[in-house]
């Protein structure tokens, strides 16, 4: 005969695992006397809150589940976790460096605690815990998308598109390696597949505004209309213009006014569409957008 609070503790843990956390604490709700002080219990409401953003309150769950059961080490990761998230840095990083004292080659616990170097600009540091993750760790998607976010922190774009693209192939459905890969694929020129992960991405996390933003102006990139505009998105607008001025005044020198006069019409229209066209666009996506 099953024991229905282990049953609902394996359900609470089930919502969790697929995206549900709201799901986990319902069912977390109908657990009475010992059953709800348990550590899984603690756990998993912790887990659920930081899911949803409820960081604060997730805090308070964590540490008193910590205070009843002791430093376990899957608890210190997502308490480090929601103490990240809620900007309290040196916190979250005496909780990482407390569960690794228990646990040194916990990948969960490195990867964690490289996230917050990551937030406090230690990317260096964050890519060393990376590394002695990924030793422990070597096939883990985690490993892979921590990769990517360091190389994004080090501004290196195509180191980021691979690992990103390594941690979808791990995982094609995680959201978090979509979000990596469709970023990775804008920022080296791949914006067509970058629109497909990031409108992936958001789509399987409707919360989340960031990331809804950066789909819609990946759309907005994508768009026909915005063709001619492509090749400078990547470069620096006063070196566009340093070289412009440059071509008018050579060509005025070498005797071409005539050329130079038409090269710098030919500009200027296309300065009147790049101020003109984007905000149309993107005030026609918004529309459709919703």
């Amino acid at each position: 005969m099953n024991d229905p609070t282990e049953s609902r503790l394996r359900m609470a843990a089930h919502w969790l695992r697929i995206g549900h956390p709201d799901r986990t604490l319902d069912e977390l709700q109908g657990l009475s006397g010992d059953a709800a002080v348990t550590y899984r219990t603690y756990l998993l409401r912790g887990a659920a809150l930081h899911a949803l953003d409820r960081n604060a309150e997730a805090v308070d769950v964590l540490r008193d589940g910590l205070a009843q059961h002791g430093p376990m080490p899957a608890m210190l990761h997502v308490l480090g976790s929601a103490l990240r998230s809620e900007g309290r840095l040196p916190e979250a990083e005496a909780t990482f460096l407390q569960g690794l004292s228990v646990d040194p080659n916990e990948p969960d616990l490195l990867l964690g605690y490289a996230r917050v170097c990551l937030a406090a600009g230690q990317a260096q540091k964050a890519g060393a815990l990376v590394e002695r993750a990924a030793s422990h760790a070597p096939e883990s998607v985690a490993v892979s998308a921590a990769r990517a976010q360091v190389a994004f922190a080090l501004g290196k774009d195509r180191d980021m598109h691979r690992h990103s693209t390594e941690a979808l192939a791990h995982d094609p459905e995680d959201p978090n390696a979509r979000a990596l890969h469709g970023t990775a694929s804008m920022l080296t020129g791949d914006s067509r597949s970058g629109y497909t992960s990031l409108a992936s991405a958001a789509a399987a996390q409707p919360g989340d505004a960031d990331l809804r933003d950066a789909a819609r102006q990946a759309k907005l990139f994508n768009h026909p209309l915005m063709l001619p505009l492509r090749p400078f998105a990547r470069v620096n607008p006063l070196v566009v213009w340093i070289c412009v001025v440059a071509v008018i005044y050579g060509l005025r020198a070498v005797g071409l006014a005539p050329l130079s006069f038409v090269f710098a019409m030919v500009w200027l229209a296309f300065c009147v569409y790049s101020w003109v066209v984007p905000p149309l666009v993107r005030r026609w996506i918004n529309r459709r957008w919703g």
